[in-house]
């Protein structure tokens, strides 16, 4: 039986449409048409005698046997690619584009500075850098490197641990002295509660007291997953919130608020780098790795 030939570009015309979800979102992606991108795949699955991709009014979806395929063909090629980059990043100095994306707060504060850092020790590296604080889709969006904050809820994506920061619980002056005191945890629950969607999914605030761990339910007046918003409002009076403490450091610092509870242990936000599932990562990756870990070592303590 003859061996089907299979055309690369057809191959990531069909990887990008599966990790978008959208034939239009694959055409941007390859800098194509919408039209060129349908022949692609149509051609795919011609040469495999199977179909790939089920269009719905839903939008694009893997078959069975598209998934299967999928898998299998996104980590064999994947390997080639890095097999290429790793041959010429040995004979030259390391080059290529890396597309990062980590969260506001800490983006902006900390790993600005340290990402500028990086391009001036590796000027041939090209950093397109995308800071959110949406949980962002790295195979969909073309991530090749991430920073999180907090609760990893897919298990599929490859952790390094980069470094965490303690919580505590903050709130204003002028709040504070125009409501009830705190003085236990069980306190909170009468006053209005702000809660940061990005470290904690739940909920829940634990804490941990003389030994012990307690979980305190509780009603948030607002969430949300922007920690700019919550400091400005809790900095305006608004409310108390329990939250990262490189989040509330200059605002502790300058004496916009002040910590409640201090001797009540909320935890830490552990933050991560994550690498999305089944890429190896080239050695220009790596690189960013390593420099972003030494930085961040004990960082927070």
């Amino acid at each position: 039986m003859e061996r089907a030939r299979l055309d690369f570009d057809d191959l990531q015309a069909f990887f990008l449409v599966a990790e978008t979800g959208s034939f239009a979102r694959a055409a941007q992606r390859m800098e194509s048409s919408k039209s060129i991108i349908s022949r692609r795949v149509a051609r795919l699955e011609a040469t495999l005698l199977t179909k790939l991709l089920q269009r719905t009014a839903r939008g694009t979806h893997l078959t069975e046997a598209g998934a299967n395929y999928y898998e299998q063909a996104r980590q064999a090629v994947t390997q080639l690619e890095c097999a290429a980059e790793n041959l010429i990043e040995t004979t030259a100095d390391l080059a290529g584009p890396i597309r990062f994306t980590g969260p506001v707060s800490f983006g902006y504060h900390y790993l600005a500075p340290v990402l500028a850092a990086f391009a001036q020790q590796y000027p041939r590296i090209e950093l397109d850098i995308e800071f959110s604080d949406e949980t962002t889709d790295l195979i969909g969006g073309g991530f090749d490197l991430a920073v999180r904050v907090g609760e990893l809820g897919d298990l599929s994506l490859t952790v390094r641990r980069l470094c965490h920061s303690g919580r505590v619980v903050v709130a204003s002056p002028d709040y504070l002295a125009s409501h009830p005191p705190i003085v236990t945890p069980a306190d909170l629950n009468q006053h209005v509660l702000l809660h940061y969607n990005g470290s904690q999914t739940q909920d829940l605030w634990r804490y941990s007291y003389q030994g012990e761990t307690h979980s305190l339910k509780i009603k948030p007046h607002m969430r949300s997953n922007s920690a700019a918003m919550l400091m400005s409002a809790v900095k305006a009076g608004v409310g108390v919130m329990v939250m990262p403490v490189y989040i509330t450091d200059a605002a502790l610092q300058s004496g916009d608020v002040q910590v409640v509870l201090p001797d009540y242990d909320w935890g830490v936000a552990e933050i991560s780098l994550i690498l999305p599932q089944g890429r190896n990562a080239t050695k220009r990756v790596r690189s960013l790795v390593d420099f972003l870990v030494q930085k961040f070592h004990n960082k927070f303590g």
